[in-house]
């Protein structure tokens, strides 16, 4: 009788070894001889390469100053877990304001005319930064 089970145990142990030292297909492929080319310049889904953008993160408007052309838009993107706002200073000709954006949360400004607009978090009132058109 222990010499049937010792015989099962080692069956058993050979079975199990075989079958993790089998070959896999995908290992005898040899790799490709070049890597895949890398898209550069590739638009994101919402809009043209190069497109003006400020990520907000960690507090902060980045970057604090950006320039861009009479008619351009600037997308804002809120990359914290809490709220934000993008909000022209009270006394700017030129009003504009997102409310809340919640975290992953866009808000597009056209500027339409050329002029330096300053802007800041109403929640926190220290975040600010300046878009200048030209």
């Amino acid at each position: 009788m222990n010499r049937i089970l010792s015989t099962s145990v080692l069956t058993l142990a050979v079975l199990a070894a075989a079958a993790c030292s089998g070959s896999d297909d995908a290992a005898d492929t040899p790799p490709a001889t070049e890597p895949p080319s890398a898209v550069t310049d590739a638009a994101p889904a919402d809009g043209p390469a190069n497109a003006p953008a400020v990520g907000i993160s960690s507090s902060r408007f980045d970057p604090t100053e950006i320039a861009v052309a009479v008619g351009e838009t600037v997308t804002f993107t809120n990359n914290d877990p809490f709220a934000h706002t993008v909000t022209a200073r009270d006394d700017a000709a030129f009003q504009f304001d997102s409310g809340n954006l919640g975290q992953d949360e866009t808000f597009d400004v056209e500027f339409a005319e050329a002029g330096t607009y300053d802007y800041f978090c109403q929640i926190h009132p220290t975040m600010r930064a300046t878009v200048v058109v030209g």
